[in-house]
């Protein structure tokens, strides 16, 4: 199966119907499902969670489909969210590519995590903490990236009741807040909710 290694939003929504159809019919008629290595160069990226809110974002913002590319292809190389300075900068080079923030800013606007789900099951959760890290390192559209973070700490205290999910946010504002003190502000604003929390349990 040849596929072009950068599909169109329009294409990977077919292509990952397709792929729903087929498991749909082996469970409805109790047909083996086969599972398989990649059937072309690139399928792991074309399966992610986040890359098609990233190309769908991509395409409404004017960003090339293989400038995000990119981005989605590093995604698909991480395993988890970001822990170590290392992982955060592996954001670095595409925080200075304004095509690249634009669309990001733009997929953060409805890519939220679905709180009322324990799990986050559908979630890409490693590729939203990675976007996350992106814009936080931006110098492009610093005031929109400022605010959307500020938008998803508010998203944090009202959703994530208990704050259990906060802490990946928190390390992202104490690691690279050493660099950044309106980070630096944002995560003593978490640490501050979090024992707020704490001690009207």
């Amino acid at each position: 199966m040849g596929k072009k290694q950068v599909p169109t939003a329009s294409e990977l929504r077919e292509y990952l119907a397709k792929e729903r159809a087929y498991l749909v019919d082996c469970v409805k008629n109790n047909k083996t499902f086969v599972i398989t290595g990649p059937k072309f160069p690139g399928e792991t990226i074309w399966r992610s969670k986040i890359t098609l809110p990233l190309l769908e974002a991509a395409e409404e913002v004017g960003t090339s489909n293989e400038e995000i590319w990119e981005l989605c292809k590093k995604r698909t190389q991480t395993t988890h969210a970001p822990v170590t300075l290392k992982e955060y900068q592996r954001m670095l080079p595409f925080a200075q590519k304004e095509k690249t923030v634009d669309a990001v800013l733009k997929l953060l606007e409805t890519y939220i995590p679905p709180f009322d789900d324990k799990y986050w099951t559908g979630f890409d959760i490693a590729g939203y903490y990675y976007c996350l890290a992106l814009i936080s390192l931006s110098d492009y559209r610093k005031e929109d990236c400022e605010k959307q973070l500020w938008t998803t700490i508010d998203q944090f205290f009202k959703y994530d009741i208990g704050l259990e999910n906060i802490p990946v946010l928190l390390r992202n504002m104490t690691i690279l807040g050493s660099s950044r003190p309106v980070l630096k502000k944002m995560g003593a604003i978490i640490e501050a909710e979090i024992e707020k929390r704490a001690v009207n349990k």
